[in-house]
């Protein structure tokens, strides 16, 4: 067994499994969290490397292949007791649904999962509530799809109803380039859920970050995504920027309470995807479990609420309330493009402080995210939303220039 990082004395009685992880530069900080928590059972597709340290254990498996899965975790549970399990991935909600289901561990509502697994289910919920929302429309052939098109209008968003991968989600201009979307979309999805057609809203793109209070959940941070002109049609974030007093959150914070309400969700972190439009916040979608690691990070810098700790807490049936101590704002930039084309200028690992205000985290390898491949990312903190932004840019601009004078 290796040796995990000490956890806290009110640690759950069990090893918390973690299924899938990432790059070093995005989930050290998530892993070093929840090892805080208690002891941790990582299962992945490929062995651990940096994660090691921080492990009590570890086993690999096909993740996309949910009775794979359970076999393994059953199997290192008949010499270790097991106190809960969770992930940062929405294709892997079903099988942890699937773990905790078969192993006894504590879970939300079974209604809940469904109605945040399918992204048709949830926006039937939410029109049944009065919550607007996307109105995503299912569609399970092409000519689903092609009836759909013509309800929603052009442009339109075509995407999984339940993805496999992330980033699948595609915009559609168009009746030409329908086809092509429906096809990447399907091949993305689960088994049997199908596509959903939504519309492509104008106006503020949000994801709203709850937590436990005594009234029942509420928002504790709001981020801001600006997407990837390089990736369209898809959907790949660039940007990303969450500050301490967003001015967003009045108008958010209803439609998120009552948006959870109507999928059942009462306890443990969630987010909540929005569009501020010019009548008011519509929702996009809704996961009961935090799907960004390095978002937790961004979020504990400029309020003091560490939601990873929390959310490895709640997978364990027990709640964790912290203080909150809010101040500036903080943002990542993500180094990606299409092809082989070099991102990064050369020695970039030894030189991580671009400008006074910006840190470079280089990857050890590049990594898909979508149609793109990503290097890298930079990380600033500032005052507020728009010197986030500024400094970002001016630091892009020093990589660019590093590089291209090498």
């Amino acid at each position: 067994m290796n040796t995990h990082a000490s956890h806290r004395n009110d640690s759950p009685a069990g090893h918390i499994v973690v299924l899938g992880s990432g790059p070093q530069a995005e989930w050290e900080y998530a892993m070093q969290r929840l090892a805080a928590v208690g002891p941790l059972l990582l299962i992945d597709a490929e062995p651990p490397t940096w994660q090691q340290p921080l492990l009590a254990e570890a086993g690999t498996a096909n993740l996309m292949d949910p009775s794979q899965v359970l076999s393994m975790v059953q199997r290192l549970a008949s010499t270790r007791p097991l106190a809960g399990a969770l992930t940062f991935h929405p294709a892997h909600a079903q099988t942890v649904g699937l773990l905790r289901r078969e192993l006894a561990l504590p879970a939300p509502p079974t209604e809940t999962i469904e109605a945040t697994t399918l992204r048709h289910r949830t926006a039937q919920l939410l029109t049944t509530a009065g919550v607007d929302n996307s109105a995503a429309l299912h569609a399970g052939t092409y000519d689903e799809a092609l009836e759909a098109a013509h309800q929603v209008g052009f442009p339109l968003i075509c995407k999984p109803a339940s993805p496999r991968v992330r980033y699948a989600a595609r915009q559609v201009r168009s009746l030409p380039e329908l086809a092509e979307a429906f096809s990447a979309a399907n091949a993305a999805t689960w088994h049997g859920t199908g596509t959903v057609i939504e519309a492509l809203l104008d106006g503020i793109e949000a994801t709203a970050y709850t937590t436990d209070s005594a009234t029942g959940p509420r928002v504790v941070a709001i981020s801001h995504a600006t997407f990837d002109p390089q990736a369209e049609p898809a959907l790949v974030p660039v940007e990303v920027v969450v500050d301490a007093d967003d001015v967003c959150a009045p108008a958010i914070e209803d439609t998120v309470r009552r948006a959870l309400a109507a999928l059942g969700h009462r306890s443990g972190p969630a987010q909540i995807r929005l569009r501020i439009t010019s009548t008011g916040p519509r929702v996009i979608s809704v996961a009961t479990h935090l799907t960004d690691p390095l978002l937790g990070m961004l979020i504990e810098q400029v309020t003091g609420i560490d939601l990873i700790s929390q959310a490895g807490h709640h997978a364990c049936g027990r709640a964790l309330h912290a203080d909150e101590s809010r101040l500036g704002a903080t943002a990542v930039r993500f180094l990606q493009g299409r092809g082989s084309t070099a991102l990064l200028p050369p020695n970039a690992g030894t030189r991580p402080h671009i400008t006074p205000y910006a840190t470079l985290r280089p990857y050890q390898a590049e990594r898909p995210v979508g149609p793109l491949q990503r290097s890298g990312h930079v990380l600033v903190s500032g005052m507020d939303y728009p010197q986030c932004t500024a400094r970002l840019r001016s630091a892009a601009a020093e990589i660019r220039s590093a590089r291209l004078s090498a």
